[in-house]
């Protein structure tokens, strides 16, 4: 069984699933410049898709998920620095 790791509410850099669904799509990559309020990924659950929008702005340091990937609620999405 593998165990995605969580999102730490402290860290600011640390983005973390808002509900349990399914990755739909992944809207950046690694290295990439981002600002505050871009979608960085979709997400699904009943039918119903949430984007994930960045909380602060940065780069992209590292994407935790890839599509078709199932989430729990702060499942850790990605990194930004």
């Amino acid at each position: 069984m593998h165990f995605h790791p969580k999102a730490l509410k402290d860290v600011k850099g640390q983005v973390g699933a808002p509900m349990p669904g399914k990755v739909v799509d992944i809207k950046v990559a690694p290295g990439q410049v981002v600002a505050k309020g871009q979608p960085l990924c979709v997400l699904s659950a009943m039918k119903m898709e949430t984007v994930v929008n960045c909380p602060v702005a940065g780069t992209v340091k590292a994407v935790h998920v890839q599509p078709d990937m199932s989430l729990e609620g702060d499942d850790l999405i990605l990194e930004i620095e």
